[in-house]
């Protein structure tokens, strides 16, 4: 019986140590500014995107498919007591981790999407490039800091077909 104990105590230290490392830096953001005044965010999973498949191609399928979920972080800087610049500011600087790399927006341009429109945007990813579990477009608009997470396997190419898919869809009058 004392082994058994012993051996339970040594399972639940495991696991717990092991679980404490499972929370991604992403995840520590939106916590961190879940509940603050002037933040809206919203999470959700693949199987909200089913009621739109019929606007989707076959590759955006593929890889909003593989997504586990998704998550959506909105800063008002004219309600909260920050700024927007400085939530954003925040926000990149708790993205430039040790797991994590800058992506330069011009490397998934397409000639379809443009980032050019946005005051700032930087894009992160954990991994590398032909292997992501985690991918982040961070945006700076006027009063306005966006943080829009993807969570599940991607690649750069992966988001280049996004891009198209974004094009494709633009004038998609829902009713």
């Amino acid at each position: 019986m004392n082994l058994l104990y012993k051996l339970g105590i040594m399972l639940a230290m495991l696991l717990a140590s092991v679980t404490g490392k499972a929370q991604s830096q992403s995840d520590k953001i939106y916590e961190m500014f879940t509940g603050k005044e002037g933040v809206s965010s919203i999470s959700f999973s693949k199987s909200a995107i089913k009621p739109f498949e019929i606007y989707l191609d076959d590759k955006t399928k593929k890889v909003l498919y593989s997504m586990e979920k998704i998550r959506f972080l909105h800063y008002n800087g004219k309600k909260g007591k920050l700024s927007a610049l400085n939530v954003f500011g925040r926000v990149k600087s708790e993205l430039n981790g040790v797991d994590y790399f800058e992506i330069d927006q011009h490397e998934i341009s397409t000639e379809h999407s443009d980032f050019s429109e946005f005051d700032q945007i930087a894009l992160y990813g954990r991994g590398n490039r032909y292997e992501m579990d985690e991918f982040h477009v961070v945006i700076f608009e006027d009063e306005t800091s966006i943080l829009l997470s993807f969570y599940g396997p991607i690649t750069v190419e992966d988001l280049k077909e996004l891009g198209n898919f974004t094009h494709s869809t633009q004038h998609i009058i829902i009713q």
